[in-house]
């Protein structure tokens, strides 16, 4: 049998943990490789990144040689770039198609017409054969709904995704950005008519933006769906070189300032990670605060996969090595009460009146 010598061969040679995907036999890296960076123009995708074909292949080959099996894209990065330079990449790298999980999104415009963006069947038909020739495979592991489409009813949507799924092109399916209560009714319309599963959700969750834990982390564990976190870093707030006396205005969030954070309640967040990463280190190196930000991440139970994008080798390096940070009992609490959300109805209710039976659970 042939080998892949840009991948590990054995996962005891990588310090990144698997998890199973939701309620599958879908095995993912800890840490996902997001290509958000690849492909960019003269547009927004541009001011996020506009990796060419030989910086990706260097990024893709440092992910896949720190042993992150999990590639994430989206038809809409880059217009389509993205995709194509992530099908090349791994064509580059001679990397068998079967070492990789690959996941992609559907939803975003692709065209002028009102029926070339939206997640109704047609579009959703025609975006994953253009995805698929981009990617240069004839399957998509993960096909995620980027996004909810008010226009288009589920069903329709969840049946086109079926379709998918029995037809071959697609092993497992996914949503992203969705509210609880969307999620939970799509997971009741694939139950009752026996569609393929939601696996997964990919959402927004920071140390700056735990919104998450009000309703839909909560629904997630309930229900067995894996969580991949998008923007880990706020955009590169929770790098920390948006704080403090030395901060230059001539940044990425000068010019794109998203996801949207509490500078205020940030600053503080900020404060406290840089103490405690100040008493860390990895393989010698000093623990960043970005690093910091990651390995939170990592260290929550509902979290299955945390998506990291970078511009440089030497970046991507950088936040690999977060998943060898290990918080004690201490630090986790410091930072759960330098975050946490202010308790909000029936939030507030609901621990108030369980408090005497949760003791008895199990």
């Amino acid at each position: 049998m042939t080998t892949t010598p840009n991948l590990p061969q054995s996962s005891n040679e990588s310090p990144l943990r698997l998890r199973t995907l939701g309620d599958s036999g879908l095995f993912v890296s800890e840490l996902c490789l997001g290509t958000m960076t690849f492909g960019g123009g003269d547009d927004m995708w541009g001011l996020i990144g506009q990796l060419q074909q030989e910086q990706a292949d260097e990024l893709v080959k440092t992910a896949l040689e720190a042993g992150i099996n999990f590639i994430d894209t989206a038809n809409v990065y880059g217009g389509g770039a993205s995709e194509r330079i992530v099908g090349q990449s791994l064509k580059n790298l001679d990397v068998r198609r079967e070492d990789v999980v690959l996941a992609t999104k559907v939803l975003g415009p692709m065209g002028e017409g009102p029926n070339a963006r939206g997640a109704s069947r047609g579009h959703i038909m025609s975006e994953l054969k253009a995805s698929l020739q981009r990617l240069q495979t004839d399957y998509i592991d993960l096909y995620q709904i980027h996004g909810f489409d008010p226009a288009t009813p589920i069903e329709e949507t969840l049946e086109a995704l079926n379709t998918l799924v029995q037809h071959g092109h697609v092993r497992y399916v996914g949503l992203s950005n969705w509210a609880a209560w969307q999620v939970m009714k799509a997971v009741g319309i694939t139950r009752a008519r026996h569609l393929c599963p939601i696996l997964s959700l990919q959402a927004y969750y920071t140390l700056v933006g735990r919104d998450l834990e009000r309703e839909v982390i909560p629904m997630l564990e309930s229900e067995n769906i894996g969580l991949m976190v998008w923007s880990p870093l706020a955009g590169g707030y929770l790098s920390g070189k948006y704080e403090g006396p030395d901060v230059s205005e001539e940044n990425r969030r000068a010019r794109f300032d998203f996801p949207p954070v509490d500078r205020e309640r940030g600053s503080a967040v900020i404060t406290t990670m840089r103490e405690i990463a100040a008493g860390k280190q990895v393989d010698g190196q000093p623990v960043s605060v970005a690093q910091i930000a990651l390995a939170w991440l990592l260290h929550q139970n509902a979290v299955t996969s945390v998506i990291i994008g970078a511009k440089r080798a030497d970046q991507l390096q950088d936040n690999i090595r977060a998943a060898q940070v290990r918080f004690s009992e201490d630090e986790l609490t410091a930072l759960d009460e330098v975050s946490r959300l202010p308790a909000e109805y029936p939030g507030w209710m609901l621990e108030r009146q369980g408090a005497y039976r949760a003791h008895m659970k199990g």
